[in-house]
């Protein structure tokens, strides 16, 4: 690769921090934009890859979801084909283009190459002196990025007639200043200057349609891609807003995540499906009739002539959609069918589950919780399909997010770039019952109404459905056992993860976590979280967690300020805070918001807390 700018980044930072889209800096301070996936499986000389069926992976339920045909992992740096061996870099461009002069007598501004093909420096047109790259660029809500715009700003704010095209020069002033105020950009030539207070506004103006301190001033958004080598195409009206380069808001990567089920094991429902699709109107009303799906799986038993297993059949009832018709899932509906394997006892290389026999377990703990499978083996698949700007919502369609990731938008159905791992899990379901009782009760608290209220004016926790008691109390109760099993069972912070399984519609009805870990070789299977999971060992790991939640050391700052206004970002967390309930960021897939410890033990603001109802020391 010669002199080429480069940045060794790992497969899964792909996938989430710097996928397509993304920008992030090399040791050397050279900012690039990670390129779009139409050359993603090429060498360095622009070959294309003969052998990518190594770096394919597969997931039928995800494929369907997200209208693709297959998944690749991004591929090594280093691949051998022939017997050669070939450098396959992932693509990238240098971005921003607009430079600074270091020089602090000087800092003229100039525009510079975007190709990253030489590490070497930049050097100053007027003055010699080595340029970095501006820290100033523009985003909009429809994922544009682009340089910020010196001259329109210049000649909006002092009535000028600046333009790159006349040979004007800028330069700018005050850039040591800690407030954006201080700083002024001033034309070389004509001596005009303005100054960049108010470049990060945005709002809404009088008719509550957005606007920014771009759209206020008619500077429009001109529709770049850089990452797609689209510039000026035009088309956008959403409001460009100012943004620093390495911003927490530049870039949002949407994700989905899948548990692999076996084909072998979906050949199986698919079977039983059909077969049951086959099935008389009086027959189907019989078995849909049954009182319990113990019941049903026996009528349906002897009307397929015992053609399948009984095991197989329960599994299929639990399930309770046709794998068939995964493309109408919704995401509960996704997840039911997940839960369903949990639920049952299932064999294979890629995923392992037993049910444990509840009755093993300790008296309290049957009062709180229904069942609990150990899942020795689990593989998930984790790919993204585009990416978000200025805030993570859920606006466009899946089609519209990927045609974000491709040049020739032909292609957003061929395959996403996904990360694929391996590990273990347990699985807890609460009893229905008993949470149900509970949450009427948490739900007349006027610090969870409020939540609701802040919840769904995040759009980008739609996805997630309606917020309910029981996901914020299962929600909560994740994170506490998850603290508490880094300390028992070897496992690093970053390594475990929450699934959530909670649903309230009649068809789904679920109120059940995983807590797994899927971190690749290094920790996959380790087997200390599974050995948690067993009766005499489970009851004592979350009676400490319980102990753990009881307080926080930031109390009563902590659940005072939470059930008064909420804390965190948008106040999207009620008692919850660094010091009790918060995860690493790839531990939790809600974002470290919705939890509140006062679902678990809610005595110290007398609210009713799911777990306060019986002595469990």
């Amino acid at each position: 690769m010669g002199n080429r700018s480069k940045v060794k980044t790992r497969k899964g930072q792909l996938i989430h921090t710097f996928g397509t889209g993304a920008m992030q800096v090399n040791k050397n301070g050279i900012s690039m934009i990670t390129c779009g996936l139409d050359h993603w499986f090429e060498d360095d000389q622009g070959a294309e890859l003969s052998a990518v069926g190594k770096f394919v992976r597969t997931d039928k339920r995800l494929q369907k979801k997200l209208d693709v045909e297959s998944f690749r992992v991004p591929p090594d740096f280093k691949v051998t084909e022939d017997g050669f061996t070939r450098k396959v870099p992932i693509p990238a461009k240098r971005f921003p283009l607009w430079r600074v002069c270091s020089n602090t007598r000087c800092q003229k501004l100039q525009k510079g190459a975007n190709e990253a093909n030489d590490e070497s420096k930049i050097f100053c047109t007027s003055c010699g002196a080595p340029t970095y790259q501006s820290r100033f660029i523009t985003i909009c809500s429809e994922g544009h990025i682009d340089d910020f715009p010196w001259f329109d700003w210049l000649n909006h704010h002092s009535d000028g007639q600046c333009s790159e095209s006349d040979g004007c020069h800028l330069k700018l002033e005050g850039t040591g200043s800690s407030s954006v105020s201080n700083i002024r950009v001033r034309c070389i030539d004509c001596n005009k200057s303005a100054s960049l207070k108010g470049i990060f506004y945005s709002g809404f103006d009088d008719n509550g349609k957005p606007e920014s301190a771009f759209s206020k001033a008619k500077i429009g958004c001109k529709s770049n891609k850089p990452w797609l080598g689209e510039t000026n195409s035009g088309g956008c009206s959403s409001p460009i807003v100012a943004a620093l380069r390495q911003s927490t808001n530049v870039y949002f990567s949407k994700t989905h995540s899948s548990i692999y089920i076996p084909q072998e094991l979906e050949g199986i429902a698919s079977g039983i499906a059909a077969a049951y699709s086959q099935l008389s109107d009086p027959q189907k009303a019989m078995i849909q009739g049954a009182a319990d799906n113990e019941t049903k799986a026996l009528l349906l038993s002897m009307a397929l002539n015992e053609e399948y297993s009984l095991s197989n059949i329960k599994l299929f009832i639990e399930q309770d959609c046709d794998i068939a018709d995964l493309e109408e899932l919704t995401e509960e509906e996704f997840r039911h069918e997940e839960r369903g394997f949990f639920l049952n006892k299932t064999t294979s290389e890629e995923l392992s589950s037993k049910p444990q026999n509840i009755n093993d377990y300790q008296d309290w703990f049957r009062e709180f919780f229904a069942s609990v499978s150990l899942i020795d083996k689990l593989t998930i698949t984790q790919a993204m399909y585009g990416f978000d700007r200025l805030t993570p919502s859920n606006s466009k369609s899946i089609d519209e997010y990927k045609s974000m990731l491709w040049a020739d938008e032909t292609k957003i159905s061929t395959w996403l770039p996904a990360v694929q791992n391996h590990g273990e899990g347990i699985y807890i379901e609460f009893s229905a019952d008993k949470i149900n009782k509970w949450a009427e009760e948490y739900a007349k608290c006027n610090a969870y109404k409020s939540l609701n209220e802040k919840k769904e004016e995040n759009a980008f926790l739609d996805s997630f459905g309606p917020l309910s008691p029981q996901f914020l109390l299962i929600h909560s109760f994740s994170h506490i056992l998850i603290n508490r099993l880094i300390h028992e069972s070897g496992y690093s912070s970053a390594a475990l993860r929450e699934r959530i399984y909670v649903s309230t519609q009649a068809d789904t009805i679920m109120y059940g976590v995983l807590i797994y870990t899927a971190s690749g070789d290094s920790e996959g299977s380790l087997g200390g979280l599974v050995r948690l999971g067993k009766a005499g060992k489970l009851e004592s790991t979350i009676k400490s967690a319980l102990n753990d939640a009881s307080w926080c050391s930031s109390d009563p700052i902590c659940f005072e300020t939470g059930h008064s206004g909420g804390q965190g970002p948008s106040g999207l967390n009620l008692a919850a805070c660094h010091n009790c309930l918060l995860l690493p960021e790839t531990s939790c897939e809600v974002f470290n918001s919705l939890l509140d410890r006062m679902t678990i033990n809610g005595e110290l603001l007398g609210i009713k807390g799911y777990f306060d109802t019986e002595d469990s020391d």
